[in-house]
């Protein structure tokens, strides 16, 4: 919290048999915030007291006005039985002015603000600091007084008891406003108490949000206001001029669009949020309308994120059929383009293990807390922290197919900081596939970088023919995204050559396999053994099978001019000399055409 002077005027109408304006204007170091948990207790029956020091220079402004009383906040008002509100110049010095309230009085001590008026105002004399400050009594042990965040020098000081005054900055900023009333009240004076950019970063040419808390601590009302953007030293600035009503006192947040001109890509800069102009006029304490929004890297550019979601299911997992229907109901909710950017593995463990478990499976149990409480069915999305979770895991609970869908494409919608890309050659005959994975890091965002790729196969069918799933109500099962090779547990790191990477490995996949409903996943993600959600998938990338090269096709050369087509099957064997593809049993195959010295390769689908 970014600490200023807060000014806000309150206006009463207090006059005996007449209507004349009276001007209270509060004047503190809390941002006009009351903190409602409490940082101290206080044991027994007793006495407390606290205060904030104003500066003479802090008061300059004010000279010939008066303090008319107090502010003072309490987190809780049980077992305090009466407080004093008071002015002093000397912090064991005789009150100036003060007013007393107890739990029988008309005005009681109650949670959160209690405004307390003098009988009779205090001038604010020229070159004088004074403490503002309250004195209460408890029956019993109690916790009060109320503290914010923040540290400003003078605006913590505490006695309790008989005992001494201590300043405690380490409870925060007490909440105690000065109640000022004159002729020198502030007319156009904002305040920006917060600002932060919605990413960690700049992407040129791409409009960034600024999310910013302000107050109008002003007695006008200001209904426009600037607001810029700005690295003085690097000589970039842009503003927005921002037609908003902000009444008298009052606190609000706003987000504002920018395009930044003038950045350049792999550059830092230093940026500080500022608004000014109230009403169009100087603000009258423009100390307190910037803050520093911290170092920012630009970037030239993002990526598409493709999510990867895991599942933890087996056989045993009676609920794992009804979670299996949720994902495919989700899925059918997609637009093509939330389709190619969704990849899914299963890990058959959470709840035992069953005949389709890797050893690799086995393994990620540590990912519920480190081997904690485990259960099925479960899900990991980007291996991503699950907030709101008593135990720091990116495991979760099956959710309602629409909530699961929301989750998935919120996702999705965040950009990538890395690209993955899946290529590579396949052997049918052997079951061998060579797979290479590029990409390029925008951002070193991954401590340690591993990749780590899965070949998965749907429409398996379960065990015992079908029926081993438990659950599935006696019908046949079939499994999807099942796991049918990898190359480590944990991924392995890349060769990296500046901000880009290649990774290559040789997977091989057992017999029976369905090649047509085999895909292989890919994904670049942060290994810390240490901790299950610092382990987060930095973006992934899936292709079929089918859309593999063949490794066993030979190559042709054909200088005759003349036209000729060749059908091969996927483990490159030669099918057919021509490329009618009549009685070809149903399968993938490769058409390679050679015409006038120049060959063309093309996939076809026989159903």
């Amino acid at each position: 919290m970014k600490i200023g002077k807060i000014l806000l005027a309150l206006t009463l109408v207090i006059m005996s048999g007449t209507a004349s304006a009276q001007t209270l204007y509060k004047f503190g170091f809390c941002s006009g915030f009351a903190g409602t948990e409490s940082r101290l207790t206080i044991e027994g029956a007793t006495s407390a007291e606290a205060a904030i020091f104003i500066s003479a220079e802090e008061l300059e402004r004010f000279s010939g006005d008066s303090f008319a009383g107090v502010n003072a906040a309490l987190t809780s008002k049980m077992n305090v039985h009466d407080m004093t509100a008071w002015i002093r110049k000397d912090l064991n010095g005789e009150n100036l002015a003060e007013q007393y309230i107890d739990i029988r009085s008309t005005q009681k001590p109650r949670d959160g603000w209690n405004s307390i008026q003098f009988d009779t105002p205090v001038v604010i004399e020229p070159g004088t600091g004074y403490y503002v400050g309250y004195t209460f009594n408890q029956t019993k042990t109690a916790s009060a007084i109320s503290f914010v965040d923040g540290d400003y020098a003078g605006a913590s000081w505490i006695r309790t008891g008989e005992g001494n005054w201590s300043e405690r900055a380490d409870l925060g900023i007490l909440s105690i406003e000065a109640l000022i009333t004159g002729e020198n009240l502030p007319q156009n004076d904002m305040q920006l108490i917060s600002a932060s950019l919605s990413d960690d970063y700049y992407v040129i040419d791409t409009p960034v949000s600024m999310i910013y808390e302000i107050r109008n601590n002003g007695v006008e009302p200001v209904s426009v206001f600037t607001l810029t953007i700005a690295d003085e030293e690097a000589g970039i600035s842009v503003s927005h001029t921002v037609y908003q009503t902000v009444s008298y006192g009052v606190t609000r947040s706003y987000k504002e669009s920018f395009v930044i001109p003038g950045v350049e890509s792999g550059k830092k800069y230093r940026f500080t949020a500022t608004v000014s102009k109230p009403n169009g006029s100087d603000d009258e304490t423009p100390e307190d309308n910037s803050v520093v929004l911290g170092e920012i890297p630009v970037l030239a550019t993002v990526f598409p994120r493709t999510v990867l979601l895991e599942e933890f299911t087996t056989e045993k997992c009676s609920n794992c059929p009804a979670a299996a229907e949720t994902v495919h109901d989700m899925i059918a909710t997609f637009t093509d383009d939330q389709k190619k950017r969704f990849a899914m593995v299963c890990h058959h463990s959470g709840y035992g293990i069953d005949a389709f478990t890797q050893p690799c499976d086995k393994d990620y149990i540590w990912f519920y807390n480190n081997g904690g409480s485990m259960y099925a069915p479960a899900f990991m999305l980007d291996r991503e922290g699950q907030t709101g979770s008593s135990v720091r895991t990116p495991v979760f609970s099956n959710l309602p197919v629409n909530a699961f869908a929301y989750k998935v494409t919120q996702a999705q919608d965040v950009p990538a900081l890395y690209s993955v890309t899946v290529s590579g050659t396949h052997d049918a005959t052997s079951r061998k596939l060579h797979v290479k994975v590029e990409g390029e890091e925008m951002l070193a965002t991954l401590d340690n970088p591993r990749i780590t790729v899965y070949v998965v196969e749907d429409n398996v069918l379960a065990s015992n023919d079908g029926m081993g799933q438990s659950g599935s109500g006696g019908a046949k099962f079939y499994h999807n995204h099942v796991e049918r090779a990898y190359n480590d547990t944990w991924g392995e790191p890349a060769e990296w050559n500046g901000n880009k990477y290649t990774y290559e490995c040789e997977l091989e996949y057992p017999e029976g396999c369905k090649t047509e409903d085999m895909q292989v996943v890919a994904f670049i993600s942060n290994r810390d053994e240490t901790d299950p959600v610092n382990c987060e998938v930095g973006n992934a990338a899936w292709k079929e099978l089918a859309d593999f090269d063949p490794s066993g096709i030979d190559g042709i050369t054909n200088d005759s001019g003349k036209t000729s087509a060749m059908i091969y099957d996927l483990s490159g064997s030669l099918t057919r000399n021509s490329d009618d593809t009549t009685g070809l049993p149903a399968g993938v195959y490769i058409v390679k055409k050679i015409s006038g010295g120049k060959s063309t390769t093309s996939k076809i689908i026989v159903r």
